[in-house]
């Protein structure tokens, strides 16, 4: 384990060491975002977290994995999760 991975407090971790974690790991709009690397995954985060701050994100009861963010085209406030 890193020093980062201990510290880190986001759901979905970019030096998770399990390596199906990017289809296991659920985070929910408005959880905080690894700032470790720049995988594509953190950038759709961010892009909600932005939306939900605004107040008009319309799914916040919706989790994502890290495949499934990294699967989203555009991030619109009503991009939805499962």
């Amino acid at each position: 384990m890193s020093l980062h991975q201990d510290n880190c407090i986001a759901p979905i971790c970019a030096a998770d060491t399990n390596s199906d974690f990017k289809k296991q790991v659920l985070w929910y709009p408005g959880e905080a975002v690894c700032m470790m690397k720049a995988e594509k995954f953190q950038k759709v985060q961010r892009k909600i977290n932005k939306i939900v701050s605004m107040g008009t994100f319309k799914h916040p009861d919706r989790y994502f994995t890290a495949s499934a963010l990294e699967s989203v085209g555009r991030v619109t406030s009503s991009t939805k999760g499962k």
